[in-house]
């Protein structure tokens, strides 16, 4: 280094110290002091702790989950092979060309590391078309339905998909041929596309609504103070809930990937609140503190919201599937983070902004103030809109899809969605699992349980939701076709020679080794399916029993899914009713007005009714990461009908409370509705509905509370029951 480029690194390094000292000198210590801790929070969140998102093969409950339980029952009776992807080509099938890319293809995928097999029309399989075809097995297993592809079945030897899924599409994407289709299934393959969504969506959306958030608060009260305490704020909350919860082992997984946003606009709810009661205050010369006077006027209603929102988390602990659990635990950690920070580290920017000088109304709130004069004289005609809307929603409650296909996942217009859809029509997609005893206590092998296995066999075949069977009468009838003098030993020698490691140990993957249970391998068809789950499985297992055998273990992903959606649904149902009795009492231990507690019930049940209406008026699917987004847009409704409670106590007029209010609701709704409404233009469709369900909720949230609150109290009448309500 030269003594000129040394001279000026001296300079720069000499105007960067002066200009941090004039900083230092100008900032209150304690600003200095979180601004740090924020920077150092940071640094520590990212270097020990894990932000990308958990998804693995257990998506949807966690190993020592009762509805598991099955899934380890079989592994103790059977060798599970259920890591495969279907890689299904289409091509003309019939010509040699093909055969030979199906060659070079397959011999690939057999040398990648992480690959443990491969069977297709020339590994491990028949070797030509004719065979294949004429085969009892893989005519099921590697010809399409509609004779225009074949597959590839590869299963994996490792856990960690992220690492050998891409080099599989890698793969896929140079064999890629307009003669040469290939398309791929798999709960691998799907476990690793909705990671690589959710991860997309939680760098760019998560970022976006947070410069989207900061950009309107500024406009809004035209103070750097402001903006950096807000931000400092609600970014410490989400970096202190993650470290947090990371300290308790709850991972980043499916629905806590969106818990950043969430907690950023708890603790944005909080301070808007507080910033307007600051603001107000301000403008009054007789009080000496403001930011004190706003602290203790508005900390009383954000404690009461914060208990809710923390209970409502809190009731999410109590479901059996993990992913809601680690949400319910999660937020319950953010809820008081959230009001913690609010309340500790944004004041003292309130207070540098005390000596800030005030502008005029900015544009913004010039709209507001529009927006609300509008609304006010036509409040009439939008609560019409609003009970209206509700009503005409409430048949589709009844339609709520609560039990959407993995396809649901990706948008219609995908490759993705069209490669999968090929595969879930031509043979199924999703893998069920089901294990059965004869009733007559023979072995599974016996001639009279072989027969009943065959008819079992093509009764499952016949069903509209099985795409395709593997069982073990398939295994037996394929080894007697090709194994050395098969078509003439007993069942009990072929099944002895398939269970040894130069026949992969095929047998143990579908026989017990005392041949008292026998597994059929379903795949299901998702494409079509109108009814849920566990419905269709109950039907399958009406089957098994009229062919003679008890279902005596039910497995699968498919299966798993059923069960996923069973307890969304109860959650939603039961939770509901829950938040209904808890509102209710909350509402009367802050009002000590029974017309009121009544009417808070009555208002908060319009969002999630009306949302969730919406979403089976119009066939939306409420997958489990959009499913939570009702109890966020809860959270901010209740939120704003506190406050509303708090002041009516104190005016005993609710034109009064508007008047004193709607600013800050207003500017709640319209700040938290912007920023979520960026998660529309995701390419991940839960990602789409779970912020187009909060847009919703919100805005009906605000609305709700200054209008159908105040509304519903004026014409509950408790004096035309005076034997229920003495002196009320």
């Amino acid at each position: 280094m030269g003594k000129q480029d040394a001279t000026e690194l001296k300079e720069s390094s000499s105007i960067i110290f002066k200009q941090f000292l004039r900083i230092y000198k100008v900032l209150p210590r304690e600003v200095i002091a979180f601004i740090l801790l924020a920077v150092v929070s940071m640094a520590c969140l990212f270097a020990f702790v894990d932000l990308a998102p958990t998804v693995d093969d257990n998506l949807f409950f966690s190993s020592d989950d009762p509805q598991f339980q099955s899934e380890h029952l079989i592994d103790r009776l059977f060798v599970r092979k259920d890591a495969q992807l279907i890689i299904s080509v289409t091509g003309k099938i019939t010509d040699e060309q093909y055969r030979k890319k199906i060659y070079d293809l397959s011999e690939v995928f057999a040398n990648l590391e992480g690959i443990a097999s491969v069977n297709s029309l020339t590994h491990a399989g028949p070797g030509n078309l004719r065979k294949a075809i004429d085969s009892p097995l893989w005519k099921r297993l590697i010809i399409s339905n509609d004779r225009k592809s074949t597959n590839l079945v590869v299963l994996l030897s490792e856990e960690n998909f992220s690492v050998i899924v891409p080099k599989i599409e890698e793969i896929m994407a140079a064999f890629e041929a307009k003669d040469f289709h290939i398309r791929a299934a798999g709960l691998p393959y799907v476990v690793e596309l909705i990671k690589r969504n959710l991860m997309r969506d939680l760098k760019i959306f998560s970022a976006l609504a947070c410069v989207i958030f900061g950009l309107f608060i500024f406009c809004i009260f035209h103070s750097k103070s402001v903006l950096v305490g807000t931000m400092v704020s609600c970014l410490s909350a989400c970096m202190w809930t993650f470290m947090i919860t990371d300290r308790f082992s709850i991972p980043m997984g499916i629905l806590t990937a969106n818990l950043g946003t969430i907690i950023f606009v708890m603790t944005l709810s909080h301070i808007i609140f507080l910033t307007f009661n600051w603001r107000t205050f301000r403008s009054d010369p007789e009080r000496k503190d403001p930011v004190k006077d706003a602290v203790k006027i508005t900390f009383s209603p954000s404690f009461w919201s914060m208990f809710t929102t923390l209970l409502g988390f809190i009731s999410l602990t109590a479901v059996s599937a993990k992913p809601l659990r680690d949400l319910g635990i999660s937020g319950a950690i953010g809820s008081l983070v959230a009001i913690a920070v609010a309340y500790s580290v944004f004041p003292a920017f309130l207070r540098m902004a005390n000596k800030s000088h005030t502008k005029k109304r900015g544009k913004i709130e010039e709209v507001q103030f529009k927006t609300y004069k509008f609304i006010d004289l036509e409040k009439q005609f939008l609560m019409l809109i609003i009970f209206v809307t509700c009503l005409l929603t409430l048949p589709g409650l009844t339609m709520v899809d609560s039990d959407p296909s993995l396809l649901s996942y990706f948008s219609k217009k995908s490759e993705i969605y069209k490669g999968f859809s090929y595969i879930d029509r031509n043979g199924g997609s999703s893998p069920l699992v089901l294990v059965v005893r004869p009733k007559n206590n023979e072995k599974i092998h016996s001639d009279e349980s072989y027969d009943k296995l065959w008819r079992l066999q093509e009764s499952l075949e016949q069903h509209r939701s099985v795409g395709s069977v593997i069982s073990l009468p398939v295994l037996i009838a394929q080894a007697h076709e090709t194994a050395p003098f098969g078509w003439i030993l007993p069942r009990h020698l072929l099944l002895s020679a398939m269970e040894l490691p130069s026949n992969d140990e095929i047998a143990k993957s579908f026989v017990t080794k005392d041949r008292r249970y026998g597994l059929f391998l379903l795949r299901m068809i998702e494409s079509y399916r109108t009814v849920p789950r566990l419905e269709i499985i109950n039907e399958i297992e009406k089957t098994i029993d009229a062919e003679g055998f008890y279902p005596e273990i039910i497995g699968g992903v498919y299966n798993l899914q059923g069960h996923l959606a069973k307890l969304v649904s109860k959650s939603l149902v039961w939770g509901l009713l829950k938040l209904s009795v808890l509102f209710a009492i909350i509402a009367w231990a802050i009002s000590r007005s029974l017309r009121v507690m009544l009417a808070v019930t009555a208002s908060i049940f319009i969002i999630p009714l009306t949302v969730l209406g919406c979403f089976g008026i119009y066939r939306i699917p409420l997958d489990i990461i959009s499913a939570p987004a009702s109890n966020v847009a809860i959270a901010m409704g209740i939120d704003s009908m506190i406050h509303m409670i708090k002041a009516f106590r104190r005016k005993k007029d609710w034109q009064a409370v508007r008047d004193e209010l709607w600013q800050p609701i207003l500017t709640s709704t319209f700040v938290v509705g912007a920023g979520f409404s960026i998660f529309l233009f995701s390419t991940f469709p839960p990602t789409q509905r779970f912020g187009g369900a909060i847009l919703l909720g919100t805005i009906l949230a605000g609305l709700t509370a200054l209008y159908i609150l105040p509304m519903l109290y004026h014409h509950i009448r408790l004096d035309r029951w005076p034997s229920l309500f003495p002196g009320k």
